[in-house]
């Protein structure tokens, strides 16, 4: 998998771009001071792969100062076929996004997966130790990319976790009113019935990549730091099986009702990390973070490529000023074989790649 060509209109800092990528060369690299634009790049190519900025929730955050409308397109070489995508949104007359492929309208759901990146960045730092909703994040992100089931029950249980949810709040008017519950009651049934239909396969393939990443992360870890740390990754839950999934819902009821909130099911799962026997977020440095971080994303190249057979388009955004010199020639070493787009603000730790990059100052 590899891009050919990068086109924008009215994105972020940028009226019109448009950039050829040189067949000969693997790495691109992304030269100029901060605040120049250089982000905004590597943020068009993710929303080009996931239809979503990694930076902002606003997509009108996106289009470039008093205009209407983004569209950014990319041509790509896919399984040796040439492929045309572009992503579409306005702002007026009504805020609307659009995706196709190869000139066809696509649903969400049909785009993704097309193009395929991993997204390496210093923020993504605060995925191991802050709110477990950003690691929930990543986990559906990696999954739906390479799992088109995945992605279609992640839709179907955030819809009928919203019903759920408004149904419990109903029930619980209807208790403090002394109003009849046993309609309300027959409803929930069905619909914990439809959270354990899409909730159960999420979790098992959760598990799965969980697992792949056990296999894969530890030896990593150790080619990186040089020392033989014991690493893993353990899925919370507290659906203990997905075989057990009506049972946790059902005991967890009464407080559910109270709560008028689902207490139970991937919504609430998390992902914990830990470093010879101890969770990292209680014992590791900011350099044993690092590392594992950057052992996990070498790990989800590796899971994207035995799930898809295709080798993910890399984006490093800065990476270089938070790793030492021993984890950049590690990193350096892993992404041969990718398209790599790096940006940086000064090209000195990349001297190693000279055969094999591409440097393009940004310029206002």
């Amino acid at each position: 998998m590899k891009l050919t060509k990068l086109e924008l209109e009215n994105f972020r800092n940028y009226p019109k771009y448009k950039y050829d990528f040189p067949a000969d060369k693997e790495v691109i690299v992304l030269v100029g001071p901060n605040g120049i634009g250089k982000t905004n790049l590597l943020e068009a190519i993710y929303l080009l792969s996931l239809g979503k900025s990694f930076r902002s929730l606003l997509q009108d955050d996106l289009v470039h100062w008093d205009n209407e409308f983004l569209r950014c397109t990319a041509h790509a070489e896919i399984d040796d076929e040439s492929c045309h995508l572009e992503v579409f949104y306005s702002t007026k007359p009504i805020r609307r996004k659009n995706f196709k492929k190869n000139g066809v309208n696509l649903k969400n759901s049909e785009y993704l997966g097309n193009l395929l990146t991993v997204l390496f960045h210093p923020e993504d730092l605060n995925m191991l130790y802050l709110q477990p909703s950003l690691r929930r994040r990543y986990m559906d992100i990696v999954l739906s990319q390479t799992d088109k089931s995945y992605l279609l029950s992640l839709t179907n249980y955030k819809k009928a976790l919203k019903q759920r949810n408004a149904l419990l709040g109903q029930i619980r008017e209807a208790h403090f009113d002394g109003a009849s519950e046993s309609a309300l009651q027959e409803d929930l049934a069905a619909w914990d019935e439809e959270i354990v239909q899409y909730g159960a396969p999420l979790i098992a393939k959760r598990l799965e990549f969980t697992a792949f990443l056990n296999e894969k992360i530890e030896k990593i870890y150790h080619k990186i730091s040089g020392e033989k740390e014991r690493i893993s990754i353990e899925y919370v839950s507290k659906i203990v099986t997905p075989t057990l999934y009506s049972d946790t819902l059902l005991a967890r009821r009464r407080q559910d009702t109270f709560k008028a909130e689902t207490s139970a099911g991937p919504h609430r799962d998390d992902l914990a990390f830990f470093l010879n026997g101890k969770n990292i977020c209680t014992s590791a440095s900011r350099g044993e973070f690092r590392t594992l971080l950057l052992a996990l994303k070498l790990a989800e190249i590796d899971f994207i490529k035995a799930r898809t057979g295709k080798n993910p388009i890399l984006l490093l955004d800065d990476v270089f000023s938070e790793l030492d010199h021993r984890r950049q020639t590690h990193l350096l070493k892993s992404i041969k074989g990718c398209q790599t787009i790096i940006t940086t603000c000064d090209t000195a730790s990349l001297e190693d790649l000279s055969e094999n990059k591409a440097v393009l100052q940004i310029e206002l």
